[in-house]
C-alpha cells in the first residue's frame, strides 16, 4: 500500500479522531540516533556484553566480497568520553578492518550512559535473532541489570560455579536454561540450587537433569513436598547428576523423543523404583 499525506494521518489516528500516540499511551524509548560515518579504527568492541565468539567464516566472507546495502549501518554508542563502542555490527567492523579500502564506516550513533544501556540496547537489537548464543544473552543481561540473570549468578557464585562455553564441573553451558527457570519461579529456583551443585560435584550439569527435577518438584510442591527433602533428596544424591542423566536419555530412547515431561517421568521412574511408603510415590498426570 503506497502511503500519502492524507492515509498516514488516518493511521495516525482511531477511528474516532483521537490521536493514537495519546488515546493509547504508547511511549518512546531513547532519542533518535544521528548517522555519521566514523573511523573503523575509532570504533570499538565491549565484549562485557558483546559476542566472545567470532564467527571468522562470517567476517571471511564478508571481507571478501564487501557489500555497502548489505553492510547498512551499524549500531554505535557514544560514551561520555566521546569513545565509540560498537553495539551491532562487530562482523563486520572487523571485516572492514582486513581490507585497505575501507576507512570509515557509516553508523548510526545513540547516546548512552554508559555500558548498562549498551547492553540493555544489545539486548533489544537481537532480541529474537538466532545468532546470538544463550551465554552472550545472559551476559549481557547480567550487566543490564536483569535481576532474574543477577539472581542466577548470585546462586552460581555462591556454589563456585560459573557460565562459560565449555560446561565442566564447575562452568555451567545451559545457563539460559537456568535463567528460563529463575524467571519462572524464583522461590523454587533458589531452593533447588544448591542440590543441583551437590548432585554434579565432578560432572558438568546438564539441561535435562535440571529440568526434569524442575519439572518433578513442580508435582510435589503440589502435594506439599519437594525433591530438596527427606525422602527423595538422600535417593537422588545416591544415584547422581551422571546417574539421572543416563536414567533421562535411556527414556527418551524408549519413547523416540525428549522435553521436560520426558526428563521428569525417567526421574520419577528411577525414585519410585526405590524404598519408599506408597504415599510418597510420584504419580505425573
Amino acid at each position: 500500500m503506497k502511503l500519502n499525506s492524507k492515509t498516514a494521518v488516518t493511521l495516525e489516528k482511531t477511528h474516532q479522531g483521537a490521536d493514537k500516540v495519546e488515546r493509547y499511551n504508547w511511549i518512546v524509548k531513547n532519542a533518535p540516533g544521528e548517522f555519521l560515518m566514523i573511523p573503523k579504527t575509532d570504533l570499538e568492541v565491549d565484549h562485557g556484553y558483546q559476542r566472545n565468539r567470532i564467527n571468522q567464516r562470517r567476517v571471511d566472507a564478508l571481507c571478501r566480497s564487501w557489500d555497502w546495502i548489505a553492510c547498512g549501518c551499524l549500531v554505535v554508542a557514544l560514551r561520555d568520553d566521546n569513545r565509540w563502542f560498537v553495539m551491532d555490527g562487530q562482523h563486520r567492523k572487523l571485516a572492514a578492518d582486513m581490507r585497505s579500502d575501507i576507512q570509515e564506516l557509516p553508523c548510526l550513533v545513540f547516546e548512552t550512559n554508559g555500558r548498562r544501556d549498551e547492553a540493555s540496547g544489545f539486548l533489544t537489537i537481537n532480541q529474537g535473532r538466532v545468532g546470538v548464543n544463550s551465554l552472550d544473552r545472559y551476559r549481557a543481561q547480567l550487566l543490564s541489570g536483569d535481576k532474574t540473570a543477577f539472581a542466577v549468578e548470585t546462586a552460581m557464585k555462591s556454589t563456585g560455579h560459573r557460565a562459560g562455553h565449555t560446561a565442566s564441573a564447575k562452568t555451567v553451558g545451559c545457563v539460559g536454561c537456568l535463567y528460563t527457570l529463575c524467571a519462572e519461579d524464583r522461590e523454587r529456583f533458589d531452593r533447588l540450587w544448591p542440590l543441583l551443585a551437590e548432585l554434579h560435584p565432578d560432572e558438568a550439569m546438564t539441561d535435562i537433569v535440571i529440568k526434569g527435577l524442575w519439572a518433578v518438584d513442580k508435582w510435589l510442591s503440589e502435594n506439599g513436598r519437594s525433591i530438596t527433602a527427606a525422602p527423595y533428596r538422600e535417593k537422588l544424591l545416591a544415584i547422581g547428576g551422571k546417574g539421572l542423566n543416563h536414567e533421562i536419555r535411556r527414556e527418551m530412547a524408549v519413547i523416540g523423543q525428549g522435553g521436560a515431561r520426558v526428563c521428569a517421568c525417567a526421574i520419577a521412574k528411577y525414585l519410585n523404583k526405590q524404598r519408599m511408603s506408597a504415599h510418597l510415590k510420584i504419580e505425573l498426570n
